[in-house]
């Protein structure tokens, strides 16, 4: 086979990961089917290519592998026709109420007729088995993309997918900070979302959506960050002239090019007035350093790291507007109110549905029969992820999930242990550590990681945490990991 015929997916990986994650974001975070239905087939295209990229490596962890598996087979399970007596003894209450019925009547569509009603006829646990169907391709596109991204980005190295990401992240932002200094609700001045509450962002419709983005994509920046510095810090001696020296090479330049793209991310996010999303900056930049000053090698920079990154949230609160969250704040109480009686019927569902859940993706359909909070809106999502998990799958789905997130936070640690990262790449896998925790501290109060170009986003940043590289220990200046 031709040589440039095996290197053409390696040329093409890194490019088509960041087109995919281009298409997901700036898509209004591809919410919409005309933009999330070619976003999981380029998924699994991209997912292919790093597959190809690297034949010969292997995924990091067989019991990883076979975790997914389970929650692919327990999703799979809940769109068997059994029985209506096997129904009715593992899942009495999807049952118990005509969830075609209320779904027809909510969406003014007439309901589907069929073998369903008929007591003797074969029937899934799901409750509404088109949107399992659904929730399964989404399952389906997005493992195959981080199994062939962790392959991908194990043989071409992070750092291609991570410069991408950077620039993305500040195209992003500056779309947000136009998007809140024209004042308008219309997205792109073309864009009128359905929903017209005086809080739209962009890309992402809603705000909070917009800074959870945001904050997974600052986080991986940080780690550029971190990179440069331990890659162009170590050669500089002391003295004001060797420093501006420093400052005219490429690699200062680089350094502070990402420095200012931090900045700029960081006020938009601020700028969205999302409470959860500033709650989750100052976490990554909390977490971030602590890694900082904990890994860097030298004292010089660890505390122009440390300080740095100080200097990015007190500017960032400044110029994105503070006061504004912090107002958002002071008037939570009644939203808090309404979240904790939303949080409780969820619980009330989970206690109907503990064995099998109401089926992946039907949470909305089910709150039409269970919901009790009466303030005008009909939801269709928990406000909390791990909840809304628990709720569609049960045990069914909840336990292969909870093996899945021990296994791969087992493998993150493997990684850090085993040393074999360069500088740059060791500093990349603590960003994308640090995105994929701020992103979880959001989705106790929200839902982003439901948006497909958030969740494409999460995806690659967790391929990032657990690949192990297939090329030398060292970076060109000779620097280990973390010193």
């Amino acid at each position: 086979m031709p040589k440039t015929v095996v290197l053409l997916p390696l040329r093409l990986f890194p490019f088509s990961a960041v087109l995919l994650l281009s298409w997901g974001a700036l898509a209004f975070g591809s919410e919409y089917s005309w933009a999330y239905a070619p976003l999981l087939v380029f998924s699994v295209v991209v997912g292919l290519l790093g597959l190809f990229a690297s034949p010969n490596a292997r995924f990091p962890s067989r019991a990883l592998a076979l975790a997914f598996v389970a929650v692919s087979l327990g999703g799979l399970v809940q769109v068997v026709p059994l029985a209506r007596r096997a129904v009715t003894t593992v899942s009495p209450s999807s049952v118990a109420a005509d969830y075609r019925q209320l779904f027809a009547k909510a969406t003014m569509r007439s309901a589907d007729g069929g073998a369903a009603s008929d007591s003797s006829a074969l029937r899934p646990v799901s409750i509404a088995p088109s949107r399992t169907v659904l929730g399964l391709a989404f399952l389906a596109a997005f493992t195959m993309l981080f199994v062939g991204c962790v392959r991908g980005i194990s043989a071409v190295g992070p750092r291609g997918i991570a410069r991408g990401i950077l620039v993305l992240g500040l195209l992003v932002a500056l779309l947000e900070l136009m998007q809140k200094a024209s004042g308008s609700d219309v997205v792109y001045g073309f864009w009128y979302p359905p929903k017209l509450d005086g809080h739209h962002s962009a890309p992402f419709i809603n705000r909070n959506h917009t800074a959870g983005w945001l904050v997974m994509a600052w986080a991986l920046a940080a780690g550029y960050f971190g990179g440069c510095l331990a890659r162009g810090l170590p050669g500089v001696k002391p003295g004001w002239r060797r420093w501006l020296v420093w400052l005219s090479s490429p690699v200062a330049n680089e350094t502070l090019l990402t420095g200012f793209a931090l900045l700029v991310i960081a006020t938009a996010v601020v700028v969205t007035v999302s409470r959860s999303g500033f709650l989750c900056l100052v976490a990554a930049i909390v977490l971030f350093g602590w890694w900082v000053i904990r890994r860097q090698g030298s004292g010089s920079r660890r505390a122009i790291g440390a300080a740095f990154l100080v200097f990015v949230l007190v500017m960032g609160a400044a110029w994105g507007g503070v006061d504004a969250v912090m107002r958002r704040f002071q008037v939570a109480q009644p939203e808090l109110g309404r979240r904790f009686a939303l949080w409780q019927d969820t619980l009330r569902i989970i206690q109907d549905f503990p064995l099998t859940g109401t089926g992946l993706n039907t949470y909305g359909i089910a709150m039409l029969h269970h919901q009790t909070v009466q303030d005008g809106y009909q939801y269709i999502e928990a406000h909390n992820d791990y909840l809304q998990i628990v709720a569609e799958g049960g045990l069914l789905l909840g336990v292969p999930i909870l093996l899945a997130l021990l296994l791969f936070i087992r493998e993150i640690w493997r990684r850090f242990r085993e040393g074999a990262d360069d500088a740059a790449t060791y500093w990349l896998r603590a960003g994308a550590v640090t995105g994929l925790c701020a992103i979880a501290i959001q989705e106790l109060s929200d839902f982003t990681l439901q948006m497909p170009g958030a969740a494409v986003l999460f995806v690659i940043l967790a391929a990032i945490a657990i690949h192990r590289p297939a090329y030398g220990a060292r970076d060109s200046s000779g620097v280990t990991a973390g010193r």
